[in-house]
């Protein structure tokens, strides 16, 4: 998967976006629509006296058709296992869907300051300590945005049969908070070749993420955790600018 977009974005070292977003734009560009092959039969979880797999998807179609927004506190933590290497990102998550239209701001306070705005069918990565702006397209591709960035998000758990192998691994507590635990195995095997397996750990409140953890075939993988969650409410438009200060600089890639 060799196109201008993945090689200008593997080229820039020394701008280095977040992991999961490089993730998903990776995948966004070379990977087909995931297949509509036959989903997994519902089984029990792991904890014979927790929910069952289908009631949880049962309750993710519930949560999908009342959803409309969430905003939380977000902590992106990439692990690379060979050398023990732990890197975190902290920041806000704002994300809107409305009419079938996505709008999302990651804004990341540290270690730097940056902000990933998806909007327009484009992306918009601005750093104010370079005081630029890099905008991609997205061409055809924004629908894998909720596939990957926002997975389980205003997800329905029929949708999410139909592009993952789905596993019930039970309950487990997160900051004491119980929290349902699924399995992911891709079933588009170019998205299987850059994410082995992705977990989600999901209220049962609301049926939306507490955390997710994208697992690489190298064994790396990233966490994203999501707190102080406020979900269905209405987001301020200023939440979905960038903040740009002073003279900003705007480059957009293009295919050699």
């Amino acid at each position: 998967m060799q196109s201008g977009f993945r090689s200008n974005i593997i080229r820039g070292t020394g701008r280095r976006i977040s992991v999961i977003i490089f993730t998903f734009l990776s995948i966004s560009l070379g990977a087909a629509t995931p297949g509509l092959a036959q989903a997994p039969s519902a089984s029990q979880g792991a904890n014979s006296g927790g929910p069952k797999l289908e009631a949880v998807l049962a309750g993710m179609d519930q949560a999908a058709a009342r959803f409309s927004s969430v905003a939380a506190d977000l902590e992106y933590t990439k692990v690379t296992v060979i050398v023990d290497d732990h890197s975190t990102e902290r920041g806000s998550i704002y994300f809107e869907k409305s009419k079938g239209k996505l709008r999302v701001m990651l804004a990341f306070q540290q270690p730097s300051e940056k902000y990933v705005l998806f909007s327009d069918g484009k992306v918009s990565i601005y750093r104010p300590k370079i005081a630029e702006v890099e905008e991609y397209s997205l061409a055809n591709n924004q629908g894998l945005l909720e596939q990957f960035l926002l997975l389980g998000f205003g997800t329905s758990g029929s949708e999410l049969q139909k592009s993952y192998q789905v596993a019930l691994k039970g309950e487990e507590k997160l900051d004491g908070v119980t929290a349902v635990h699924l399995e992911l195995i891709p079933k588009n095997t170019q998205v299987s070749a850059r994410l082995e397996r992705i977990e989600l750990w999901l209220s049962p409140e609301t049926w939306q993420p507490l955390q997710q953890k994208f697992l690489e075939p190298s064994k790396d993988y990233l966490i994203a955790r999501y707190r102080n969650l406020v979900h269905n409410t209405k987001i301020a438009a200023k939440n979905f600018r960038l903040p740009l200060r002073g003279k900003v600089r705007t480059v957009r890639p293009q295919a050699p």
